[in-house]
């Protein structure tokens, strides 16, 4: 594995980080956030909506959306390496959008087979969509909800639970399963059979509950069959853990550089905080530990690019990654002290985001317990 980015993570870096200008990133970052008091089906605002499709529009004009597919189907053949370093960078922002949905929705269909090319050709050109796998009282879309399935009548029931942006995606990547199997569909967001209400959370985020009530399976499309569905699903949820690594290693780098511009400039007894042992000593903890994560993620992605089983590594980068973003944007706060839970500051927007992301793909001690049996099998091998 190579310790440097290559040239192509480098370029990523670089051209992403144009759009996540320092000037813009408070904005970035209060963004996807829900007013006080707004009601569970408040609209965005006509400004924040604007901001919302203008940064997409730029995401989808630089490729992103298509970083991992083959050129010859309309991507950027790239990888996992590049699209962590994308994640990352959205991290850092705190920017939330449903790119990393849209871009495992299109690994999803390009796994599917090489029948839904017209699907993959408008998720490549911005479509944007939101994966819709989660069950009632489901902690993770790992194992997708039930569904119940009028074979009759060609429709299908379903409901699924904490779908992102919902309203504002032009497909709902339904995942479903019953005793045959999994049953995928690309189903849009418009369907008269489709029905959402927003749901609270700590984040303040764009979540909602949504229904698929008599939605015909002929209109949507099945994208694969039960059998394979599962193991296309597999395969796709091991590289977004990956994603989803590294997205919490860049909101905790972006927590940290809050910190420590912080204990720069706020001053105690004559000089700033940041030369005090105490705020110094755990901001340098802090650093070393981002930076092995970050290790950690880029490893997993390397793997995955080769081809490898990268499903242990995945699990051990995402459940470093989510412990990892709790405790930094604890210690910010702490650090930022009793400011540092006001509405006008930044640290408390790292610290509720990381409350929900963290758990987002599974609570890491469930990530544990998945990739202790892995580990145990690599170990005797």
């Amino acid at each position: 594995m190579r310790i440097r980015l290559s040239e192509q993570q480098l370029a990523m870096r670089e051209t992403v980080g144009k759009l996540f200008d320092p000037d813009l990133v408070p904005v970035i970052r209060r963004m996807g956030a829900r007013a006080l008091g707004a009601g569970p089906d408040s609209p965005p605002t006509a400004e924040e909506q604007q901001a919302r499709q203008a940064v997409w529009r730029a995401l989808t004009e630089l490729g992103t959306l298509g970083t991992a597919v083959p050129e010859d189907r309309g991507g950027l053949g790239q990888g996992q390496a590049e699209l962590a370093v994308l994640a990352e960078t959205m991290g850092a922002a705190l920017y939330r959008s449903p790119l990393l949905d849209t871009v495992t929705a299109a690994e999803f269909v390009m796994a599917c087979g090489n029948d839904h090319d017209a699907y993959l050709a408008e998720i490549v050109g911005g479509a944007p969509v939101a994966l819709a796998a989660r069950g009632r009282q489901q902690a993770d879309p790992v194992t997708a909800g039930a569904l119940d399935l009028d074979r009759a009548a060609d429709r299908f029931r379903a409901e699924r639970h904490f779908v992102c942006f919902a309203p504002d995606v032009d497909y709902l990547l339904f995942v479903g399963s019953d005793e045959a199997g999994g049953y995928p569909a690309l189903v849009r967001s418009d369907d008269p059979g489709v029905t959402w209400r927003r749901q609270d959370d700590i984040g303040r985020g764009d979540l909602y509950r949504v229904r698929f009530d008599g939605v015909h399976v002929g209109a949507a499309g099945w994208l694969a069959s039960p059998g394979r569905a599962a193991t296309a699903w597999h395969g796709v949820m091991v590289n977004a853990q990956i994603r989803q690594a590294a997205y919490l290693v860049g909101l905790a780098r972006g927590a940290l550089d809050l910190g420590i511009r912080y204990a720069r400039e706020r001053r105690q007894f004559g000089q700033p905080i940041g030369r005090f042992q105490a705020p110094a000593f755990r901001m340098a903890a802090a650093t070393a530990s981002v930076d092995a994560a970050s290790l950690l993620v880029h490893h997993a992605a390397w793997q995955a690019d080769r081809g490898d089983d990268a499903e242990l590594s995945a699990l051990e980068a995402l459940s470093t990654a989510a412990d990892l973003a709790r405790q930094v944007t604890t210690d910010v706060v702490q650090i930022h002290g009793a400011v540092g839970m006001t509405e006008g500051c930044d640290a408390q927007i790292f610290y509720r985001v990381a409350a929900v992301d963290a758990v987002w793909l599974g609570r890491p001690t469930e990530l544990r317990r998945r990739a202790a049996p892995l580990l145990r099998r690599q170990v005797a091998a």
